[in-house]
């Protein structure tokens, strides 16, 4: 009996090792670098849709299941698009869960430092959500959040920052809806694969509407 009981103890583990969910942090992926060592493939968790004749292969992460960035839950309605260049991984595009929209951006910010260019505007917000959006979007950017005290649910916030560390692009852009709701995308491109127009939404050169017309050249 006992013997029984042991073995089925071990199947069950062996079963539970076997069906677990794999994971994948998007954080962990660095432009630049070569492809071949994440195994996008094998992780079970992104289609593969390639144009051989361009040398670009698209990973697409359907509703983010069982992605993270940096252990931040992303959008599950949003998918996680990586770009391979050349055989190297020349973009990624991605949003994080609204829930933990701030955090993401603080990670971002955090992680990139002093933005090349910022773009700012008021957002309208319900006066339960207003005060805690604006605090913790000073704390994250000070010199780019203001709030004129007579204006009660508006605040004038960064809609986008825009990064150019000399070899890539970097634009984080935040909705903030009048709910208190949080939208975010963060694309981070290197500029061979957005000059060769290898990159998903995104047009070389800018056009001249864009914000980043005189910086992404």
């Amino acid at each position: 009996m006992k013997t029984r009981l042991f073995g089925f103890l071990i199947l069950t583990a062996l079963f539970n090792i076997c069906c677990e969910s794999k994971s994948f942090d998007v954080a962990s992926v660095s432009l630049g670098e070569d492809a071949k060592k994440y195994n996008f493939e094998s992780t079970g968790l992104f289609l593969k849709d390639d144009t051989p004749e361009k040398n670009i292969i698209q990973y697409y992460a359907d509703e983010n299941k069982d992605l993270t960035y940096d252990k931040i839950p992303l959008e599950k309605n949003m998918g996680t698009r990586i770009t391979v260049y050349k055989g190297k991984i020349g973009a990624i595009d991605t949003n994080a869960d609204e829930k933990y929209a701030l955090e993401f951006v603080a990670k971002i910010v955090g992680k990139n430092g002093k933005p090349t260019a910022t773009v700012k505007d008021k957002a309208m917000v319900d006066a339960k959500s207003v005060k805690p959006i604006f605090e913790k979007l000073k704390k994250i950017s000070p010199e780019n959040v203001s709030w004129n005290q007579s204006e009660k649910n508006s605040f004038t916030y960064p809609t986008s920052f825009f990064w150019d560390d000399g070899k890539n692009y970097s634009i984080l852009s935040i909705a903030i809806e009048e709910g208190g709701r949080i939208r975010n995308k963060y694309v981070t491109v290197t500029k061979e694969a957005y000059r060769n127009d290898a990159v998903f939404g995104l047009k070389y050169p800018a056009p001249k509407e864009s914000p980043w017309y005189n910086y992404m050249k």
